[in-house]
C-alpha cells in the first residue's frame, strides 16, 4: 500500500468519524419500522410561488382524499392569497411569524387580523378567507382530509372589518385548554381538534418539562408529530436508557408508526410537539427490559 492510499484511507475514516459524531441519532439506534423523522435541513420545500408562498408536503397528497399533512410559509413582504374556499376543513398552526387573515371577499390586509405564533386557526369548508404575511415570514402547519384544493372567487373592495366565525375560528395561544391549568405537570396537553380517545382526525399539543420522559408504549395508529419548541428526545424498543437517545430539535417531523413500541420526553428544557393522527390514540404501555 503506497503513503498515498493510505493517506486517503486516513482522511476517509477521519471524515466518517465526524459525520457520525455530527449526525443526530448516531450514539443511538432507532428502529425504521418504528420511528422516522426528518431534521428541519432535511424537509424538501418547494421554489416560492410567484404570490410569495412556498410549501413542502410531510404526509400524503393535498390533491387527493385522504389525510394530508403540509407546511407552507408566507414570505414577508405583504405577499397574500387573493379570497377563496376549499372543499373541507383545514387545521393550522402558525408555527412562525405572525400570519394575516381575513374572510369573505372583501380583500384589504390594511385591516387584516393578527394571528401570532402559537394560534391554532379552523377554515371552514366552503366558506371564503384569505391569509398572508407582511413584515416577517409566517410559518404554518397546514392539516387536512383531501382534496385540499383551492377555488378563487372574485374580489370585493372596501373595508374589512372582523373575521366571519362561520368561516374562521381560532384559538390564541393564552386561551389554551391545558388538561392540567396550573401547569405543574411533568408532561401537559391541551387538545386542539377533534377527541384523541375517538374515530377520527384530532391535533394535540403536548408539553414536556425538562427530565420528563413517557414509558415504553405505542399507538394504535400511525402519529405524525412537529417539534414546535425545545429538543423532544426520542428512542425505540422497551430498554429505557436516556443516554442512548436521537435528539430532534425545533422544526423536526417524526412518524411514530402504529403498534410499535417507542417512548420520549426532553431533557435539559422543555419541549413542545403537536401531534397529528387518526383516532383512537389511545396508549399502551409495555413492559421494560432489564
Amino acid at each position: 500500500m503506497t503513503a498515498h492510499v493510505r493517506l486517503c484511507r486516513l482522511l476517509l475514516a477521519a471524515a466518517a468519524s465526524a459525520l457520525a459524531l455530527a449526525m443526530p441519532g448516531a450514539a443511538a439506534e432507532l428502529n425504521p419500522a418504528a420511528l422516522a423523522y426528518k431534521l428541519p435541513d432535511q424537509i424538501k420545500w418547494n421554489p416560492p410561488s410567484a404570490a410569495g408562498a412556498q410549501n413542502a408536503v410531510l404526509v400524503g397528497d393535498p390533491s387527493k382524499p385522504g389525510l394530508y399533512i403540509v407546511l407552507n410559509k408566507w414570505l414577508k413582504g405583504d405577499h397574500f392569497s387573493r379570497p377563496h374556499f376549499h372543499p373541507n376543513d383545514r387545521f393550522i398552526t402558525v408555527l412562525g411569524g405572525t400570519w394575516w387573515m381575513g374572510s369573505g371577499a372583501t380583500f384589504d390586509p390594511d385591516h387584516s387580523v393578527s394571528l401570532p405564533a402559537g394560534t391554532f386557526v379552523t377554515h371552514f369548508g366552503k366558506q371564503v378567507h384569505w391569509d398572508g404575511a407582511k413584515a416577517e415570514d409566517a410559518s404554518l402547519l397546514i392539516v387536512g382530509d383531501g382534496p385540499g384544493t383551492s377555488t378563487q372567487v372574485e374580489p370585493a373592495t372596501g373595508r374589512f372589518t372582523s373575521l366571519d366565525p362561520a368561516a374562521v375560528a381560532y384559538i390564541l395561544p393564552d386561551q389554551y385548554k391545558w388538561r392540567d391549568p396550573t401547569g405543574a405537570a411533568g408532561t401537559n396537553q391541551v387538545v386542539l381538534h377533534g377527541d384523541p380517545t375517538k374515530t377520527g382526525l384530532y391535533v394535540v399539543l403536548n408539553r414536556f418539562k425538562p427530565g420528563n420522559f413517557s414509558k415504553p408504549h405505542f399507538h394504535p395508529n400511525d402519529r405524525f408529530i412537529t417539534v414546535v419548541k425545545g429538543t423532544w428526545w426520542v428512542a425505540t424498543g422497551n430498554k429505557v436508557d436516556k443516554d442512548n437517545m436521537v435528539p430532534m430539535p425545533s422544526g423536526s417531523f417524526v412518524t411514530h408508526f402504529g403498534k410499535q413500541v417507542h417512548w420520549d420526553g426532553a431533557k435539559d428544557e422543555e419541549a413542545w410537539v403537536l401531534i397529528v393522527g387518526e383516532g383512537p390514540g389511545t396508549l399502551t404501555l409495555v413492559e421494560e427490559a432489564r
